[in-house]
Order: structure tokens, then C-alpha cells, then sequence
């Protein structure tokens, strides 16, 4: 089968990942689904970034968690992949949602949690805070799917998001993720294409599980390809015919 290009937090390989510029390169380019994180703001804005701080991807320094939304607002965000995205801003979910409902493009969020923020009892907060989002916007249920690597965080989305499809992710299958997949009732599991095996695919999908692979970059690198359901890829143009 051919698999879904999911374009890797847009078009990370060119843009500046997790950017509006490079959620656009990836509708550019015709992709169906978008993989993009989200965490939380000081003040429980939910905004689109990976990393637990700023350091990597803008000007500025310090936890996303430790700044207001209008804090972050200040920082460029874009300048740290190529000067010709100077001023990128963060971006917030409502704003990834109008975008991608503009362009009837599918939407992995993953919840991105560290043990600080799940010790800090923010799960709950955060996964209603995503959900009223969501109810607020016009998307199509069937074009969002929410996963994270935390069994906390699945569990509250299974709780509180349950008509939402939803994807486990590990760094490979063994039989607590095949038990968690079966507790939230999930739709896929997400897997590190480097440590996903033929017989995985095959016990996942028998079991009705959708399979999808990260991080994978070049055709030649994953012999399994055309046996999943979707991959992650930072540079999806080498997957377009």
C-alpha cells in the first residue's frame, strides 16, 4: 500500500519547524496530514513548539511554560534556521486550526508533557483546555488525531477527548504499549521506523491498529514502508512522485 506522508512538524527539513511558514510548505507541496507538538503557556495557552524550551528554536531562553502568550509573541522564532525567517512567531492551536481547516488538512497534535509539567497536575487542565479548542473550531473530527509518548496524557485524552482518534507513541512495540493501545482505544500507534519490525505491523494492524513511522527521511532508509499506514518525514518532497 502507499503510505500518508505526514509532513514532520511542517516541512522541518526547509522551514523552521512548527512555524506558520512551515505548516504552508507543507500544504504547498499537496501533503494530507500535518504532525505539529503542542504544550502549554504560563497563562494555558496551548502553543506549537517542541521543545520544553525556547532555547533551540528562538532568540530567547527559558521554559515555553515560564511565559505568558504575549511573552512569546516577543521572540523570533524563525531566525535561528535561516535569516530569511527573521520574525517568525509561535504559533497558537487556534491559529494551526484555522490554517489547516482552511486547507481540509489532517492534523497530528502531539502532547508534549515533560515529568515537570505531569507532576505540576497539569494533564487534566491541558487536555480540557485542548478539547474546548477543538469544540470551538470548525474542524472535522476525522482530520484531528492526538497522540503523545505519555501514558498520563493518553489516558486523560481517552477520558476527555474520546471522539477524537487517537495514537500511542513509542520508540518501539512491546506488550505494555499492545495494553495501553487496548485501555485508551486507540486508532494508531506511532513507532521509530528504525526498531519497527514486520511482525509489529502485521500484530498491530490484525489487532486493527493503524501503523505509523517517525522519523523517516529518505525512501531507501525503511525497506517496511509500503507496509504502513503513514510516516513522519522532515523532508516529504523525497516521497512525492
Amino acid at each position: 500500500m502507499k503510505p500518508i506522508i505526514a509532513g514532520h512538524r511542517g516541512v522541518a527539513g526547509h522551514y523552521p519547524e512548527n512555524t506558520r511558514c512551515s505548516i504552508l510548505a507543507a500544504i504547498d507541496l499537496g501533503l494530507t496530514w500535518i504532525e505539529v507538538d503542542i504544550q502549554p503557556t504560563k497563562d494555558n495557552h496551548l502553543v506549537v513548539i517542541h521543545d520544553h524550551t525556547i532555547d533551540r528554536c528562538s532568540n530567547g531562553t527559558g521554559r515555553v511554560d515560564s511565559y505568558t502568550l504575549e511573552e512569546l509573541r516577543t521572540f523570533d522564532f524563525g531566525s535561528w534556521f535561516a535569516s530569511e525567517f527573521t520574525d517568525e512567531t509561535i504559533l497558537t492551536l487556534e491559529e494551526l486550526l484555522d490554517i489547516t481547516t482552511a486547507h481540509n488538512v489532517g492534523l497530528n497534535l502531539e502532547v508534549k508533557l515533560d515529568r515537570i509539567l505531569i507532576n505540576q497536575g497539569v494533564v487534566k487542565t491541558v487536555v480540557t483546555t485542548l478539547r474546548n479548542i477543538l469544540a470551538r473550531s470548525a474542524v472535522d473530527k476525522t482530520q484531528i488525531l492526538l497522540s503523545s509518548f505519555s501514558e498520563e496524557v493518553m489516558k486523560e485524552l481517552a477520558d476527555l477527548c474520546q471522539n477524537y482518534r487517537l495514537g500511542m507513541i513509542s520508540e518501539k512495540l512491546t506488550s505494555d504499549t499492545v495494553e495501553q493501545l487496548q485501555t485508551i482505544g486507540a486508532y494508531s500507534c506511532h513507532l521509530n521506523y528504525k526498531k519497527t519490525t514486520g511482525d509489529d505491523i502485521n500484530l498491530l494492524h490484525k489487532a486493527g491498529y493503524q501503523v505509523w513511522c517517525y522519523t523517516v527521511n529518505q525512501p531507501d532508509d525503511f525497506p517496511l514502508l509500503h507496509r504502513v499506514d503513514a510516516i513522519f518525514s522532515d523532508d516529504p518532497q523525497q516521497f512525492i512522485e
